[in-house]
């Protein structure tokens, strides 16, 4: 997304110049002469600039999948060289750190993972108000005014 919103108005620039700019002229460089409106010639500059871009940010990152394949057979190799643990099967990923007489690695083991029981919860003691005594100038709630 970034590419594009630095790109579009790079593109948007050179075709407005390129427009504006249409009459030919002559042009050099070093030896060479040549008639041609510096609209075109922006463009195609601007159009040689991004392929060298593109082709450079292809070549990093080509050489990022080629060091992360890499990486990814050696780890490979390693995993095929370790030993295997006579002991049991492997741990599971969360219980890596866990000592290994933990009973939590047992219980993981047997095949039954605990599950600690809720906390017994006391109700909340319900306390009843009593309701306020009229006062006899007030008028019945039916018959307020409102507003």
């Amino acid at each position: 997304m970034i590419r594009l919103v630095i790109t579009l108005p790079v593109i948007v620039a050179l075709i407005i110049f390129a427009a504006c700019n249409q009459a030919p002229v002559e042009l050099s460089w070093l030896e060479w002469k040549w008639t041609s409106s510096p609209g075109v010639l922006a463009l195609l500059v601007g159009a040689l600039f991004y392929a060298t871009g593109s082709a450079s940010a292809w070549i990093v990152v080509l050489r990022q999948m080629r060091r992360a394949r890499r990486a990814e057979q050696e780890l490979r190799t390693l995993r095929a060289r370790m030993p295997v643990d006579e002991a049991g099967p492997a741990r599971a990923p969360g219980l890596t750190s866990a000592p290994p007489d933990s009973p939590m690695l047992k219980a993981y083991a047997a095949g039954n993972t605990p599950v600690p029981a809720p906390a017994p919860v006391a109700p909340a003691p319900v306390t009843v108000m009593p309701e306020a005594p009229a006062t006899p100038d007030a008028p019945p709630p039916s018959e307020r005014p409102a507003g």
